[in-house]
C-alpha cells in the first residue's frame, strides 16, 4: 500500500485519454506495467506469480479514487458574488464537504467478506477459500459447504492410512524375506570343505570310531596287456610298417606314445 500510493503521488499513473478509466499504465523505474482495472490484473512478475494486487495495480486503484473524489466546483458570476455572499460561502462549504474522502468511495480489490479454511492429514495441505459481499451469506455457503470439506477430508485419510498401511506391509515383507546367501569363493569353499572334514574327524575321535582315510579309486590296469598304455592309462592302437608292428596312441601335443 505504501509503495503504491507513492506510485500515484509521484504521478506514475497515466489513465486514457477516454475517460473510461478501464486501464492504466503504471511506469516504476525503467518500467512500464499495463494494469486492467475491470480484471484487477496487471503485466508486472509479482502480479504473475501471487495472482494478488501489486503496488502498481493498488497505485491506479489510488490515482482513479483520487480523481473520483475530486467533485467540479460551480462557477459563481461576480454579480452573485457581490449580492449573495453567504450563498457563495455555503457553495464553498458544500464543495469541501464533497471532496472529503469517504470508505463508501474507495475501490477496493478485496471482498468485503472472505472465510479460509485449512485441513492437513499427514504430510498433506488442503486450503479452500470463500468470499462474499456479507458475513451472513458468507456463514450460510460455509454451512453448505462443510458437509463436502467433510467428505473430501475423509477421503484424503483413507488414501492416507491406505497407503501408511502398504508402506508397513511391504516393509515386513522385505524383513521376513530370507536374505540369501552371498556366494563364495573358491578358496572359501575349499576352507569350508577342509572344516567340515575335521569337524567329522573330530567328532568320530570323541565317540572312540576311528576310521582310516579311504584311499582314493586307482583306474584298472593291465600291465600284460600290449595295448594298453601304463604311462597315460589308456588303449593304443596297433601300427604296421615294413619294419614290423607296434602300439602307440597320439598325445595333445601331436607326438605318439609307445607306452614306454
Amino acid at each position: 500500500m505504501r509503495q503504491g500510493l507513492e506510485l500515484a503521488q509521484r504521478g506514475a499513473v497515466t489513465l486514457p485519454d477516454d475517460g473510461q478509466a478501464l486501464s492504466a499504465v503504471v511506469r516504476s523505474g525503467n518500467n512500464i506495467y499495463q494494469v486492467d482495472m475491470r480484471l484487477l490484473t496487471c503485466t508486472c512478475a509479482d502480479y504473475q506469480k501471487h495472482l494478488q494486487a501489486c503496488k502498481h495495480l493498488l497505485g491506479a486503484e489510488v490515482h482513479i479514487g483520487a480523481l473520483g473524489l475530486i467533485a467540479p466546483v460551480p462557477e459563481t458570476s461576480a454579480a452573485a458574488d457581490m449580492n449573495t455572499g453567504e450563498e457563495v460561502v455555503t457553495t464553498a462549504a458544500v464543495a469541501e464537504k464533497e471532496r472529503v474522502p469517504t470508505t463508501a468511495t474507495w475501490p477496493t480489490s478485496e471482498a468485503p467478506a472472505s472465510m479460509n479454511v485449512q485441513l492437513k492429514v499427514g504430510n498433506m495441505q488442503l486450503m479452500y477459500t470463500a468470499r462474499d459481499t456479507n458475513d451472513r451469506d458468507l456463514q450460510d455457503r460455509m454451512a453448505r459447504l462443510l458437509p463436502w470439506l467433510a467428505e473430501v477430508m475423509a477421503a484424503c485419510e483413507a488414501n492416507y492410512e491406505a497407503r501408511q498401511q502398504a508402506a508397513r506391509q511391504a516393509g515386513e515383507q522385505a524383513k521376513a524375506a530370507p536374505q540369501p546367501e552371498p556366494e563364495r569363493t573358491l578358496d572359501e569353499q575349499i576352507a569350508a570343505a577342509v572344516q567340515a572334514a575335521m569337524r567329522a574327524q573330530a567328532e568320530a575321535s570323541i565317540n572312540g570310531i576311528r576310521k582310516p582315510p579311504t584311499p582314493p579309486a586307482l583306474e584298472p590296469t593291465n600291465d600284460t596287456d600290449p595295448s594298453w598304455c601304463p604311462i597315460h592309462r589308456c588303449k593304443m592302437e596297433r601300427r604296421t610298417n615294413e619294419r614290423g608292428s607296434w602300439y602307440s596312441h597320439r598325445l595333445s601335443t601331436g607326438a605318439y606314445c609307445k607306452g614306454e
